[in-house]
């Protein structure tokens, strides 16, 4: 099978790990693979500012000039909200091989919010219709698609898998190793990812503060010291700061997969307090945490429970108390730990890009022969 792969290919951003370890499960399956991919988000950093409409139209153009689509088996689509790749399906040929798009979200807002041009976020709404397939997280985004792209289209149902290779070992960059603080015993929970309206720091901090049991508490991911992105300043918190029971630290820095590695190993217990958003379907993170048998503590928002199951504690949005009696919990109650913990070893390879890959590439399978 000779598959094209569409997407982000660069080192910013969620979507291009997931593709990094997919390319690398399907090559290991004896896929051949080729990359298509922009080099980077659509934004001028010394202009501080998105680029024209037509410097998009542009790029993507350029991105298929050179590529002859019917040389592939299929077509595997991966863009989000702001990447270039999302004008090329009203690009491509019409006559072409399937095309599968990985529903990486629910809504595209390159066109809406930061680029205002209305036939262009219509032609993208038009191409994500026309796939002859999709693959997505969890059953919650295949319920949302069924509103844009109606029920005929085949779905196959398949969670993110970890983006932290196999094999990789970790890393300690020096802002994360002194947030870790190895020698301190408390329990440590933390949460990692970009920030973004829909992670409820807010009610992190507002259960932090009613939380009875000494711990501790990180969050790591780019823009956390941003308050445009993390909806509240927390610079207090990047500093380090302590609320009720709790010591909580935010480390505002992008973790490559070794560093990744080493704040998962280092955790007691993982914390996704979200709350609900339209674009929003579910979290990759949370896998990096299960696939390496940690358990988790989340809010009941998208495909949050159908993916931890077992292996954590899930609970209604917005509830500081609530989430603080949890965290209070998963601190003292040692075996409360153990036994969320064992849950999610019992579940890791559920997480494994190679066994995402398998399905997938089984779904494309039956789409090739059709």
């Amino acid at each position: 099978m000779r598959i094209l792969l569409i997407g982000p290919h660069h080192t910013g951003g969620s979507i291009p790990p997931y593709l990094d370890v997919f390319t690398a499960a399907l090559r290991f399956l004896g896929v051949q693979v080729d990359r298509l991919g922009s080099s980077g988000v659509p934004y001028d950093k010394e202009q501080d500012r998105f680029w024209t409409a037509e410097r998009v139209r542009q790029e993507a153009e350029g991105m298929l000039a050179d590529v002859d689509v019917n040389t592939y088996d299929l077509l595997s689509v991966h863009f989000g909200n702001l990447d270039v790749e999302q004008l090329i399906p009203q690009l491509w040929p019409a006559r072409r091989p399937p095309a599968v798009y990985h529903l990486h979200s629910l809504d595209w807002t390159l066109f809406t919010d930061h680029i205002p041009e209305p036939d262009l976020r219509e032609a993208v709404n038009r191409g994500v219709a026309g796939m002859d397939a999709f693959v997505c997280f969890g059953a919650y985004g295949a319920e949302r698609i069924e509103t844009l792209a109606g029920s005929h289209a085949p779905r196959l149902v398949s969670w993110l898998p970890t983006t932290i290779p196999s094999g990789t070992s970790p890393r300690y960059p020096k802002g994360l190793a002194a947030a870790l603080e190895p020698s301190d015993p408390r329990p440590l929970g933390s949460l990692y990812g970009y920030a973004a309206p829909w992670k409820d720091t807010e009610n992190l901090i507002a259960a932090c503060k009613r939380t009875k049991e000494p711990g501790r508490m990180i969050v790591v991911g780019p823009f956390w010291d941003d308050p445009s992105q993390a909806g509240l300043d927390l610079a207090a918190e990047v500093k380090g700061t302590t609320h009720g029971s709790t010591q909580l630290r935010v480390v505002p820095t992008y973790l490559d997969a070794a560093a990744r590695l080493a704040l998962v190993t280092a955790t007691d217990f993982a914390i996704f307090p979200y709350h609900a958003q339209p674009t929003f379907q579910g979290s990759g993170a949370i896998a990096d945490y299960l696939a390496h048998g940690v358990p988790v503590l989340a809010t009941d928002v998208a495909n949050m429970a159908e993916l931890i199951g077992g292996a954590g504690v899930v609970m209604e949005p917005a509830n500081p108390q609530s989430l603080a009696d949890a965290v209070d919990r998963f601190i003292h109650d040692v075996q409360h730990r153990k036994t969320l913990a064992s849950a999610a070893r019992c579940h890791a390879r559920r997480f494994s890009a190679v066994h995402h890959a398998v399905q997938c590439l089984r779904f494309y399978d039956t789409l090739i022969r059709r």
